[in-house]
Formats: structure tokens, sequence, C-alpha cells
């Protein structure tokens, strides 16, 4: 137990050093709590580092033909920059041509979820979420596009509140277009 509290202790003295450094009065009651809140919130921005990933429950196909891509559009999610810790904001459209059965809506969305739950580099995010899809989804083919607002260059550096990253990446045989221009940040 006593281990366990000095675990979680640890961090929040280093975001207190850190607040400490940037000029802030740890002791003004705004910001005494922060360092507990900040390292929460990190918890949970990174869940997908801790948390195994969801289950996948499959439908049976209950038709002799082959089934087509199925499309699931602008999945929301948040991950973060390596670079920075910076929030990314993401919206992720996925397709894929099922296999020996059709995986259940709800779990497509949770499973994107869970990955984006981590410290990025959207590029290989990219091809990494291609991958745990085909394997995870039990698919013939899998296509991914992945939009993102970088916080690290819109807040900061650049300092540009229009841009999109693009990046898509594909698995076997699927020619599909997918969109996600659905604006991430309302203005």
């Amino acid at each position: 137990m006593i281990a366990e509290r000095e675990q979680r202790l640890r961090p929040e003295k280093g975001v207190e050093a850190l607040l400490r450094h940037l000029g802030e009065d740890v002791s003004r009651p705004g910001v005494a709590d922060t360092p507990k809140r900040f390292v929460k919130a990190m918890e949970e921005l990174t869940r997908g580092l801790r948390e195994p990933p969801p289950e996948v429950v499959f439908f049976p196909l209950e038709y002799e033909a082959e089934v087509g891509p199925v499309v699931i559009e602008n999945i929301g999610a948040v991950a973060i920059c390596e670079h920075h810790l910076l929030p990314i904001l993401l919206r992720v459209s996925v397709a894929y041509v099922p296999g020996d059965g059709v995986p259940g809506l709800s779990k497509v969305i949770k499973l994107v979820k869970w990955a984006a739950a981590r410290p990025i580099m959207q590029e290989r995010f990219t091809e990494w979420l291609a991958d745990l899809l085909m394997e995870k989804l039990r698919a013939r083919a899998v296509k991914v596009k992945v939009c993102g607002v970088h916080m690290c260059s819109f807040i900061r550096g650049a300092r540009d509140e229009h841009h999109n990253m693009i990046t898509e990446a594909r698995r076997g045989d699927i020619d599909v277009q997918l969109d996600c221009r659905r604006p991430l940040i309302c203005r």
C-alpha cells in the first residue's frame, strides 16, 4: 500500500517541479491539486498502454456471397503527440472486408479509441492501426484514413489552427474512398 502511494506521488512531484520551473505558485488554491489532476489526465489519455485491447465479438455471415467493404467514418479519438505530450484530435475512418464473420460495430469503434490512447506519431500509428484491425477484425482487407489536428502545431510552433494532417494505410485488396473531412474543431 505504501509503495503504491509513493509510486503515485513520484509523477505528481515531477509535475509540481515543472509548475515551479514555469514560475507558478504551486500553493495557490487554483493549482494546488493540479499535479494530481494532470497525472490522472495523462493516465486516462494513455490507457491503451496499460489496458488490454477490447474483445471483438463476431456475428456469422448469413450469405453465401462475399460481403463487400464495410465502412465506418469519422470515429473520434484522442491521442497525444509523443514528442510534446500535447493532444492530437483524431477522426479515423475505417473500411474492411470481413473474413469469416462480421465484428460488432461498437467493438470496432472501441478498438480504434483504445489504439489511439497512447503517445503516437500519426504516420506510424496509421500503419500500426491497419495491421491491428487486419488481425483483430480477421479481415481480408483493411483501409484506414486518419485525420489529425495536432495541438503541438496548433497552439505552439507553427501556430496554425487550420491544418489537418491526413495519413492512410491499406492492407489487402480494397478500393474505397474514405472521408474524414468533418471539422474536428468548431469555429
